[in-house]
């Protein structure tokens, strides 16, 4: 593409980008899709806070007893600007369009590997005039960021797990096995947590572990009653260099998303 100057050719021209913080709310670049709208900068990406729940001692100090990390909230700051009020009005009711929906996902033109869930709690300019900054707050209820589906698929009696980007200890989305052989006791493990099947599985039978709903099925068919009290399905954790094990052979696929705070 080119730009004319005095009806001279420059060459050095550039499509114009976005800026390095444009967000996308929903499957939706604000940047691009409502004229008039630009970002300047956004806080709260990259922090946390941590809800430590602790007893006194009788001596000094406190005894640590859980924590949990709490919601969190991304404040994007923008231009907003027009040239008379009747472009104004459309241009905020489009703004206000794709910033309605509640819990979706978004993520920033820098780091479009991974994404947040989240609400638009706030929307708000600082002056009603036509040239105008603003700020958006989107409320977090997750605090994690999370990056694309990523699938592991096999045979075998384990499954390693090398993933540098898996830092954070965290429970897959799905795991699906497939015995090649009868067994009496499915049992699958990873490191001290384990799941278990109190009844036979058929060979060529899928064992469908869906750790997002906390359900168990063989063979298309609900089975949760049928895993053992003592089970991890909701702690059943995975990180860069665990091995998952079956103490029986077959084909296995794990699914998961790398998170990070």
């Amino acid at each position: 593409m080119y730009k004319f100057k005095d009806l001279s050719i420059d060459r050095e021209y550039n499509p114009e980008e976005k800026p390095v913080e444009a967000l996308n709310y929903g499957g939706h670049w604000l940047d691009d899709e409502v004229p008039g709208f630009q970002t300047l900068v956004t806080t709260g990406r990259q922090t946390f806070q941590r809800q430590v729940n602790a007893t006194s001692r009788v001596g000094d100090g406190d005894t640590y007893l859980s924590s949990r990390l709490e919601a969190k909230k991304i404040e994007v700051m923008f231009n907003f600007k027009a040239d008379n009020i009747d472009e104004y009005n459309q241009r905020l009711d489009k703004l206000k369009q794709l910033l309605y929906q509640p819990n979706q996902p978004f993520y920033f033109a820098d780091e479009q590997n991974y994404h947040f869930s989240g609400t638009v709690a706030e929307l708000s300019l600082d002056k009603q005039t036509l040239n105008t900054t603003g700020k958006i707050i989107i409320n977090v209820s997750d605090p994690y960021q999370y990056g694309k589906e990523k699938h592991l698929s096999g045979v075998g009696v384990n499954v390693n797990i090398v993933d540098d980007e898996l830092k954070y200890p965290q429970a897959p989305k799905s795991l699906v096995f497939t015995p090649t052989m009868a067994t009496s006791n499915l049992k699958i493990t990873c490191g001290n947590k384990k799941i278990e099947l109190s009844i036979g599985v058929g060979a060529g039978q899928p064992v469908r572990v869906d750790f997002d709903n906390l359900n168990v099925s063989i063979n298309n068919v609900d089975s949760l009653m049928n895993v053992t009290l003592d089970s991890n399905l909701s702690d059943f954790l995975i990180v860069n260099g665990s091995s998952i094990e079956f103490n029986t052979n077959g084909n296995y696929e794990l699914t998961y998303e790398v998170k990070k705070i």
